[in-house]
């Protein structure tokens, strides 16, 4: 009986043995078979929407990538033939060098990796082999159980029967994750490097796979990167890939030195701090003609109206080392320029400080001074007076005017300095900014002026494009008292250089979705040339320009001219000079510049040199606008006002001398806030107007028995 059980339990052991390979065999046919329907898993891309600039080359592939907005992953995949080969002998010699010689599951790898384990004490030695990583990334979780690690196994090997050695390393460099945000190979090299993967170089290879090692330090680490890669090269170089001159050189190339250099963000807008004002405003357009999901969503191109030359060029002018700008302590400037037949916006510095959130040109609100006085020669122009012929006289002037409770009050006008014209023509009165004779004509004294005058100069400027709410109540509306934006200023004239069609100002050019893709779909195309609605007619249009052209040939806007390039525009300065302005356009460019403080309330007096003589060591508007427009107007054919009569250029005697940055604002000068420069003469009553009234007009920052309002 005894000698009976040893037999029973044999044949039991052996029916679970046999049992059991049955079933592991079962299970393997079972999997197998099963992996046998898996198709590779699809790599559905999710890439931001990119904000391009304008093309700064032949055709669209020369413009750059400004910004980008997103609100998920940002996984962009390459093509097999798309990846170098330095990148695949990079990763196989990092990852996997025996990878060309397994199955899918390295057994001797497996071995070595127990053994090291065993005599750390501690894993320390990965085994998995790159087909097994894939296999993990594109079918299984990360569960640490043996059973999801026998099934890694087993699909790896499946694996390796279907596809050929190195398209499965194009998979797993489609499917792995690099930090920041970048899923997939085409996503990390933009975004590490600003380029496609089919552009990386065996050092951009080798750092990428060395990212791998741990992207959550290494993406932000450029040292860390740089140490990685170097261990990556070593290898290549041991493994055979790669000569010893090859190793050298790309151990010499230094990584981008921004890491990375183009980051994409989990959401929200990226970009840099050149473009950071022109981008928020392109992100603006874009959320209202889609909504902020579809745009956070990705899988958009969006091709900007950015001229990046001008762009650069605008921000050093204003705030390079030497620029009219450099120093902290300077006053603020904002520059917008936009092209009048399209609305395009061409550049746009709003502000000083790179991690400043306020845009000065689309979110200031600043008294224009008399750059506002245009809008009151076009409400002239409309009612039939001939800025020309038509005579008032410039002198000191007291009006009696009702308050908004319609009580009397009495309203002071002085001209800057005292300086009067005495009888004098509309005009001439513009082109010397005279309060006295522009009070006349808000008021109609003597018949001669604007029927319903604050009425009339606030609806020009509102057709003309100006967005700001404008007050009616008081006529220092024409000496512009009321609060606008640069970009309200930089609208209205653009308008008027138009011929009184309105421009609508754009960044945005050209919509595209999926694109390069089979699903490639434009979603918006600018018109070429829009046709904005008549606001004022072409006729008073023009003659306004021509007036606005001898603001800048005859009178005080003189430092604006570009020589033999017809030029016309108004200067302005506001109340207790807290700000100066030029607003200035050519046949093809609108530019406005505003100078000032950001915070407000601190005075430009005895700073800026806006007379005949030095005032002061910084340069006025009016010179910001001169050289700007000369660097990026350079080379264009020079156009004139079509059908504006008389001179369009400076006559030899007038012509102020071009001005360089430096010149005006020394390097090594840093003007005070408050300090007038040597010889400076003080503007009356606090302000470059001398305008005074016995009443005190509502809001904030009017100082009681003070008007609103400008000469320059």
């Amino acid at each position: 009986m005894r000698s009976r059980l040893p037999a029973w339990a044999g044949i039991f052991l052996l029916c679970w043995v046999v049992a059991a390979v049955f079933f592991a065999v079962g299970g393997y046919v079972g999997l197998v078979r099963s992996v046998g329907t898996l198709e590779a898993p699809e790599a559905v891309e999710s890439h931001p929407t990119y904000i391009y600039s304008e093309p700064i080359g032949e055709g669209e592939g020369s413009a750059r990538v400004i910004g980008t907005i997103f609100g998920g992953e940002n996984r962009k995949t390459a093509r097999f033939e798309e990846m170098p080969a330095t990148l695949l002998d990079a990763l196989v010699a990092k990852e996997d060098e025996r990878y060309r010689h397994h199955g899918g599951v390295d057994l001797p790898g497996i071995l070595r990796a127990l053994w090291i384990d065993i005599r750390a004490g501690q894993a320390v030695e990965g085994a998995s082999t790159i087909t097994q990583q894939y296999v993990k990334n594109a079918y299984l979780s990360n569960d640490r159980t043996w059973q999801r690690k026998v099934k890694e196994a087993l699909i790896a090997v499946e694996v390796e029967r279907r596809y050929p050695k190195d398209e499965i390393l194009s998979m797993y460099l489609n499917t792995v994750y690099f930090g920041n945000n970048a899923y997939g190979v085409e996503a990390a090299a933009e975004t590490y490097f600003n380029k496609s993967a089919d552009d990386l170089t065996l050092s951009d290879s080798a750092a990428l796979i060395g990212v791998l090692w741990s992207p959550s330090t290494l993406g932000t680490d450029r040292d860390g990167a740089t140490y990685q890669r170097n261990i990556v090269l070593d290898k290549m170089r041991r493994n055979g890939y790669i000569t010893r001159q090859d190793h050298m050189a790309a151990l010499e190339e230094e990584l981008p030195r921004q890491w990375p250099e183009a980051p994409m963000v989990e959401t929200g807008l990226e970009d840099t701090p050149l473009t950071r004002d022109f981008t928020e405003v392109a992100r603006g357009e874009l959320v209202e003609m889609y909504g902020a999901n579809t745009v956070l969503q990705g899988g958009l191109s969006v091709y900007t109206t950015l001229d990046l030359e001008a762009q650069a060029a605008a921000q050093d002018i204003l705030y390079g080392p030497q620029g009219y700008l450099p120093y902290p302590e300077n006053p603020d400037a904002a520059l917008v320029s936009i092209e009048p037949e399209t609305g395009h916006i061409k550049a746009m510095v709003g502000n000083r400080d790179e991690e400043a959130q306020f845009n000065l040109v689309t979110q200031a609100q600043r008294q224009p001074g008399s750059s506002f006085k245009p809008f009151a020669l076009i409400a002239a122009l409309e009612q039939g007076i001939d800025p020309g012929q038509t005579e008032f006289v410039s002198e000191e002037k007291r009006y009696t005017i009702q308050d908004p409770e319609g009580n009397p009050e009495q309203w002071e006008i002085e001209n800057y300095e005292g300086d009067y014209l005495g009888p004098t023509t509309l005009e001439k009165a513009l082109w010397f900014s005279d309060n006295s004779v522009f009070t006349d004509l808000v008021l109609d004294v003597d018949g001669r002026g604007l029927k319903n005058g604050p009425e009339a100069i606030a609806d020009v400027a509102h057709r003309l494009g100006v967005a700001a709410e404008l007050d009616t109540s008081h006529p220092s509306i024409v000496l512009g008292a009321q609060e606008v934006s640069p970009m309200d200023m930089a609208t209205a004239y653009a308008t008027i250089a138009n011929g009184g069609r309105r421009v609508t100002p754009t960044a945005i050019e050209k919509v595209v979705r999926n694109e390069n893709d089979r699903g490639e779909e434009v979603l918006y195309e600018a018109e070429p040339r829009p046709e904005g609605e008549q606001v004022i007619d072409p006729e008073v249009a023009r003659k306004a320009t021509e007036v606005m052209v001898g603001n800048v040939t005859e009178g005080i806007g003189y430092k604006a001219n570009l020589g033999e390039r017809p030029v016309a525009g108004k200067t302005g300065t506001s109340e207790n000079f807290f700000d100066s302005w030029f607003i200035g356009y050519t046949p093809q460019l609108v530019t406005g510049v505003w100078m000032g403080y950001a915070e407000g309330g601190t005075t430009l007096a005895g700073m800026l040199n806006i007379g005949g003589e030095q005032l002061g060591p910084l340069a006025p508007p009016t010179v910001v606008f001169q050289t700007y427009m000369q660097r990026v107007l350079q080379g264009e054919p020079v156009e004139k006002f079509e059908g504006v009569s008389g001179s369009q250029v400076m006559a030899p005697n007038r012509l102020a001398v071009p001005s360089d940055p430096a010149s005006v604002a020394p390097p090594n000068t840093v003007p005070s806030n408050n300090t007038a420069a040597p010889g400076a003469t003080a503007p009356g009553a606090g302000s470059p107007t001398g305008i005074t009234t016995a009443g005190a007009l509502p809001g904030p920052a009017t100082p009681p028995n003070t008007t609103p309002a400008a000469t320059q």
